[in-house]
């Protein structure tokens, strides 16, 4: 059932779901909040999360207070579910076992907040006034964006490596489209008269425009099946053909390092946003080595070793080692679907050339290196 075909609460009333394995605790629940709020909430009641999951598809609710201890499962993999199918359902977690660890992870998947069960009248009462402050402020649905720096492909790919479910409306000046995407994967594309992997194309195609990202809602047909990491590139292949038929001065196709390189643009650290080379090195091919400029020599700016886990063993100069570590995790994430992709072999290590410096980046099982050197002129060292 579509939100628009969902009952909603009357005018001015809030409808607050409260999710818990205690029944007592559950009734006692929706006594209190339904005399605390004076009719100004619509309480209801889950025992268990299928329970919620079943209120939830039946009606629409603007807040979800869940335990996190409970049976079968527990509140931290319900948020994460409710993230993906409900996102503007506002999420608290209430608990009788509060500590630091079960915090950060309910905070980490999508909970405004993280709470204590009371154990007094005077605990309820401050417990109703914090939860109605923040109901009060429905969240919009979905999320308005411009299409200037940031390309409709990235948001397609934070959608799909987030493997959340949406609907992603586009629109120009002159046409309107959607994207669906359910749980990662894109199933379906619309625009004009032309659906599935044409409409998809066709719009990752816009160099401009505007988009909404909504709540998912089951398309009228599934018509893409494809993984979305090759559905992008072959996008961007087709959008640098159709550039390159505009272009009389453009006379070689971009090479599939290069439509890679595209697709990873968006995990790229924000001063190599626009890289003017990124090279996936095949390990079986020998890379040839140049003799360095006469005029210049190359020094080392940053260094970055971790383990296989994340961990920094050796940190020299970088300003931000966390994000060295999420690059790591990305491209060893990414990079054997890409050796599956292309036609290239195994990768083993990746450079990157922008502004006059280079980074090149290698992954083992055991550990990732990242060295970032820069030209540096023979006049400004030898004296």
């Amino acid at each position: 059932m579509s939100d628009t075909a969902k009952p909603s609460a009357p005018a001015g009333v809030r409808r607050v779901l409260f999710v818990d394995d205690d029944k007592r605790f559950l009734d006692t629940v929706r006594e209190l909040m339904s005399v605390l709020s004076d009719g100004r909430w619509e309480v209801l009641t889950a025992e268990g999360a299928s329970r919620a999951f079943a209120l939830l598809q039946e009606q629409t609710v603007d807040m979800a207070v869940i335990d996190v201890q409970m049976g079968v499962m527990d509140g931290i993999q319900m948020l994460s579910l409710l993230n993906r199918g409900y996102p503007n359902v506002q999420k608290v977690v209430l608990t009788g076992f509060a500590n630091e660890k079960y915090r950060a992870a309910c905070l980490s998947n999508g909970a405004e907040l993280y709470l204590e069960k009371p154990t007094d009248p005077n605990g309820w009462q401050s417990l109703y006034g914090v939860l109605s402050e923040l109901v009060k402020h429905r969240p919009e649905e979905g999320f308005r964006g411009v299409l200037r720096r940031v390309g409709l492909q990235d948001v397609l790919q934070m959608e799909c490596l987030s493997r959340n479910s949406s609907v992603l409306e586009v629109s120009n000046n002159s046409l309107t489209g959607k994207i669906f995407i359910e749980t990662g994967q894109i199933v379906h594309a619309q625009v004009a008269d032309l659906i599935g992997e044409d409409a998809l194309n066709q719009l990752l195609a816009l160099s401009g425009g505007q988009f909404n990202l909504k709540m998912f809602t089951e398309p009228t047909a599934r018509t893409i099946t494809g993984q979305w990491e090759f559905l992008l590139m072959e996008a961007a292949r087709k959008s640098d053909e159709g550039k390159m038929a505009r272009d009389a001065e453009a006379s070689t196709a971009e090479t599939p390092e290069e439509d890679a390189a595209r697709i990873l643009g968006s995990a790229l650290p924000s001063e190599l946003t626009s890289p003017k080379s990124i090279a996936f090195v095949p390990a079986y091919e020998p890379v040839p080595v140049l003799p360095p400029s006469v005029a210049s020599r190359p020094k080392v700016d940053e260094m970055l070793v971790c383990s296989e886990k994340g961990e920094v063993l050796y940190d020299w100069q970088c300003t931000n080692p966390n994000m060295w570590v999420s690059f790591f995790e990305f491209i060893s994430q990414r990079g054997p679907r890409l050796s599956q992709t292309l036609p290239l072999g195994e990768f083993s290590r990746v450079e990157i050339e922008s502004g006059g410096a280079r980074v090149v980046v290698v992954i083992t099982n055991q550990q990732g290196v990242m060295v970032k050197t820069r030209r540096e002129a023979l006049n400004q060292v030898i004296r």
